[in-house]
């Protein structure tokens, strides 16, 4: 991916004896019907599970949440706040049993190999979701998940045609972004995206540009010597790090800035387009772009990003989203297409990094 990217090999166990050996069987695994990517394209339309076999039905206890996380990577019913809960739209069985689910329908097909959701509300369209099932979920021969399943996913927005464009009050800014790549590769990319905004029409330009550790950050008030090899951070406790290490939330936007300089820094613009919600948050959405990074030698087709954008109680525009793209070239050989998980917020206009890219004058949005 852009940045960094580690290659992990795995190797597959030998199997000692291998005539009559038998066969493993697995639990039932579960896929979300109709996802591409992770990316589904209608929010209105029921939610379907599909299982590889048939499940015993009073196994299955599922959760559809908003996808949040603490820094460790701890969705908020696993980690140490108590301030902190799922914000879930669906949950089976109900505290009542499964005939009274919460927030919706659910149902299994004939087979028992489909679960369908129907939720009473429409899922809101941006933000990252997941379907958490949780452990126990067998099939008819006993073999079951000692482990939460967590399936992401996320509903499509697109910027439409001339007619679909509408006045916004999303306001032009520079956004820290997290891009959590959990495919074709883990890996994470830190962007300053510059956001351009024609309030008329909701017409996005941005500039989005690698962001590294800044190495001009001194540890030396902390206490702290950083050797050359090590990077300075700040947040959320300080201490000498290596320069590759990611950022737990955008929170920690300070202890990085733009590197725009090839080989390893790279910056791109995006044409997108943002639509003011009801609810006061906004939906951002933008064209497939394409980007491509010299070393590594990394390729990356169609980006698209789709997020919900809004105030948070301090005033600060927060996003959470997203990431897909059609394929990832290492090199010249195709590794599959990417996906992945997208959080942010805006840099305070006195705080972003002098000389920050910023979108060129006079493009289009789409």
């Amino acid at each position: 991916m852009p940045s960094r990217y580690l290659l992990c090999l795995s190797f597959l166990p030998l199997l000692a004896g291998a005539t009559g050996c038998k066969g493993y069987d697995s639990p039932p695994k579960a896929t979300v019907v109709e996802a591409v990517d992770g990316i589904l394209q209608d929010a209105s339309a029921p939610l379907q599970i599909a299982f590889h076999e048939p499940v015993v039905r009073e196994t299955l206890s599922v959760k559809l949440i908003r996808y949040e996380t603490d820094a460790e990577g701890n969705l908020y019913d696993e980690d140490d706040d108590p301030e902190t809960e799922l914000d879930i739209f669906f949950e089976y069985p109900g505290p009542d049993g499964p005939d009274f689910p919460v927030g919706g329908e659910g149902n299994f097909s004939d087979d028992s190999r489909v679960f369908t959701i129907d939720t009473t509300g429409t899922l809101p369209i941006g933000p990252q979701l997941a379907l958490l099932i949780e452990p126990g979920l067998a099939d008819a021969e006993g073999n079951e998940w000692k482990v939460r399943q967590t399936l992401k996913f996320g509903y499509n927005f697109s910027c439409g045609g001339e007619g679909d464009q509408n006045p916004t009050a999303f306001p032009d800014a520079v956004h820290f972004m997290v891009v959590d790549v959990d495919a074709p590769i883990s890996t994470q990319l830190q962007l300053l995206a510059s956001m351009r905004v024609d309030p008329d029409t909701g017409a996005v330009v941005g500039q989005f540009t690698n962001a590294d550790r800044d190495p001009a950050i001194s540890c030396a008030p902390f206490g702290l010597s950083c050797d050359d090899t090590e990077a300075c951070r700040t947040l959320p406790m300080p201490a000498c790090v290596p320069p590759s290490e990611g950022a737990g939330t955008a929170d920690e936007y300070p202890d990085f800035t733009f590197n725009d300089t090839p080989p390893t820094g790279y910056s791109f613009t995006v044409l997108g387009c943002v639509r003011d919600e009801e609810d006061g948050s906004f939906t951002f959405a933008n064209a497939p772009v394409d980007v491509k990074v010299q070393s590594p030698p990394v390729t990356v087709i169609g980006i698209n990003f789709n997020g919900s954008f809004a105030f948070d109680g301090d005033g600060i525009l927060r996003g959470a989203g997203t990431f897909s793209s059609a394929d990832v070239l290492l090199g010249t050989s195709s590794s599959g297409a990417g996906a992945g998980t997208l959080n942010s917020r805006v840099v305070p206009p006195e705080e972003v990094p002098a000389g920050t890219p910023s979108p060129p004058e006079g493009a289009a949005a789409p």
